[in-house]
């Protein structure tokens, strides 16, 4: 079987602590990579995983939606065992991004756990596959069995009804038996979960195109040979004596030789698990990272990223709000700065570009051209304000909810047509600068929360589209970002024409009325005006309206307000645009 033909599935193994990862992908594997099945000393005295392991297998048998397409022999299946506990869910974000589909382990005794969750929300930006895996099934009561797989499978569904999951597989499996009532019972649902797997498969073929982009996850040396940087190949493609690049490092070095689960090999392309040696490239230079084409991998200490809230993150995402930030392997503090367009439209669909955030798609790059409206918070799944009051316990909390939902509905509506209000984007400020693609998935995360709660610390997730310099103001100017800004006076005493005034209380006597003159004024009648200048020193000005004033007017009448747009990174801070 030619290995260069051979289309590799990465599937990611998922799930709570202590739910059987590990020994199911012992199960389904037949061949084992450097970093495969917790050999971590202290993941093997612990009993969990504490690092992403990988292990395949292989099959010639292809499925029937590959048969046509890229003329591929067989089937290699790479399995990505991520850590469950919940402290080491840097790592598990991690593999999240490299994977083609997932398989969701749920201990079937104990059911959907916390962390179970946060591997859901990881799955939907990852993913769209995923098969559920009901383990230890050998762990139910002989006599109840079947009817206690169907009623965990019953439930399963009605969980993943609300996400992007609905009517996945659920299938049962028994990956370790020994500890149930069976004894020595054999291992079960190993060919249920294959023919899954090989049903999943995407029907298309990789994409050798593009800058060849490349994520470490091992690093070793092999005497007399050099170092081997093992992973997964995400973009392009790269054959043996070629030069590439170690972003980070901004060193370049030649690739001696390639490997796919020991077999030596001449290429490899997009979805590749493979081994790539290098020599004189000392094996502690990097454990985790990137290596890509020359110069296709930027470095930045900024970026706009276009984002959504992750619909299960309990509170208020807000704008100058610290995160955890991961991008591909690496999690840095950012601070980010939320906004939107103006008037809350887009000619991009909102699911559709929710999807291209979550998926391996092209994502438009950032318009700098374009003007965008500040916001203080990151809204929800459905594009509604946030409501910032304080959450009640149980079905109270419920109720209120559903009460506040029906408010916002009722007030984010005009007529019949419900007011939306757009995509949003982050400026990201990182702690220390970031090396990753152009177009790099983030997942903003509040780390720092207690990992024992049972609420969901993944708080956003995005695609970058547009790189910046947040410590040059040159930079930053090109974001126009604006606040809306209101100022309320007064019209004082109308001309006897009716059609000027003399105004006050809009400014204080020490104000320089020259930056106001030609600004529009609205007032409490609806009559716009134009500031002509100062009247007096003491603060007063002279407005010439649109039309002749009434000659009653009420005090309502003769309130004047001053709008206008201020861009918060103006490097001329008297700018006002309207």
């Amino acid at each position: 079987m030619a290995s260069d033909r051979l289309f590799n599935l990465n599937v990611g193994v998922l799930g709570h602590v202590d739910s059987g990862k590990t020994a199911l992908v012992a199960a389904l594997s037949t061949q084992l990579s450097t970093a495969a099945l917790d050999k971590n000393p202290q993941s093997k005295e612990r009993g969990i995983t504490l690092d992403l392991g990988f292990s395949s297998f292989i099959t010639d048998k292809l499925p029937p939606q590959l048969e046509p397409k890229g003329h591929y022999t067989g089937l290699q299946v790479t399995l990505v065992d991520c850590p469950g506990h919940a402290s080491l869910i840097r790592t598990i974000i991690g593999g999240a991004q490299i994977i083609d589909m997932m398989l969701m382990v749920v201990d079937i005794t104990k059911g959907i756990q916390a962390q179970t969750a946060e591997c859901i929300v990881l799955g939907e930006i990852a993913t769209h596959r995923i098969v559920v895996i009901l383990n230890k099934i050998d762990l139910l009561p002989e006599a109840k069995r079947s009817q206690l797989i169907a009623k965990a499978t019953k439930m399963i569904h009605a969980t993943f009804q609300a996400t992007r999951f609905a009517g996945c597989t659920v299938l049962p499996a028994c990956a370790k038996p020994g500890e149930g009532s069976e004894g020595g019972a054999e291992v079960k649902g190993m060919d249920d979960i294959i023919a899954a797997i090989m049903n999943m498969a995407p029907n298309r073929p990789r994409q050798p195109d593009g800058p060849f982009l490349f994520a470490v996850d091992h690093c070793f040396a092999i005497k007399g040979q050099g170092t081997v940087l093992t992973g997964t190949v995400l973009q392009g493609s790269a054959k043996v004596g070629e030069m590439l690049e170690l972003p980070e490092h901004k060193v370049q070095k030649k690739v001696k030789s390639m490997q796919m689960f020991r077999r030596p090999v001449q290429s490899c392309q997009q979805g590749d698990r493979v081994g790539i040696c290098m020599t004189k490239l000392a094996p502690d230079t990097m454990e985790r990272g990137l290596v890509s084409s020359p110069g296709s991998v930027p470095t930045f200490s900024g970026a706009i990223a276009a984002v959504e809230k992750i619909r299960f993150y309990v509170g208020e995402l807000s704008s100058k709000m610290k995160l955890h930030v991961t991008v591909g392997h690496t999690t840095v503090m950012a601070t980010a700065t939320f906004f939107g367009v103006p008037d809350g439209t887009t000619t991009d669909p909102s699911a559709l570009r929710m999807g291209r955030l979550a998926s391996k798609e092209h994502v438009q790059d950032f318009d700098f051209a374009q003007e965008y409206l500040y916001q203080h918070y990151l809204y929800g799944f459905e594009g509604r304000p946030h409501d910032a009051s304080a959450p009640k316990a149980g079905r109270q909390q419920q109720q209120q909810q559903q009460q506040q939902q029906q408010q916002i509905d009722r007030s984010a509506s005009v007529g019949d047509k419900p007011k939306h209000y757009g995509p949003q984007w982050a400026l990201l400020e990182f702690s220390q600068p970031i090396t990753a693609p152009k177009d790099a998935l983030v997942i903003g995360s509040r780390l720092d929360a207690d990992a024992s709660n049972k609420t969901c610390r993944l708080a956003l997730y995005g695609r970058v589209c547009g790189l910046l310099d947040p410590s040059s103001s040159a930079e930053l100017a090109r974001l126009k970002i604006f606040k809306m800004k209101q100022r309320t006076g007064s019209i004082k005493r109308p001309d006897k024409d009716g059609h000027s005034a003399v105004c006050q209380a809009l400014f204080k006597k020490e104000t320089d009325l020259s930056i106001f003159v030609g600004m529009k004024v609205v007032a409490g009648c609806g009559i716009t005006g134009t500031i002509q200048g100062a009247f007096g020193k003491s603060g007063k000005f002279r407005v010439a309206f649109s039309e002749k004033l009434p000659g009653e007017m009420s005090e309502e009448d003769k309130i004047l307000i001053l709008s206008f747009k201020r861009f918060i990174y103006d490097r001329d801070k008297h700018h006002m645009v309207q």
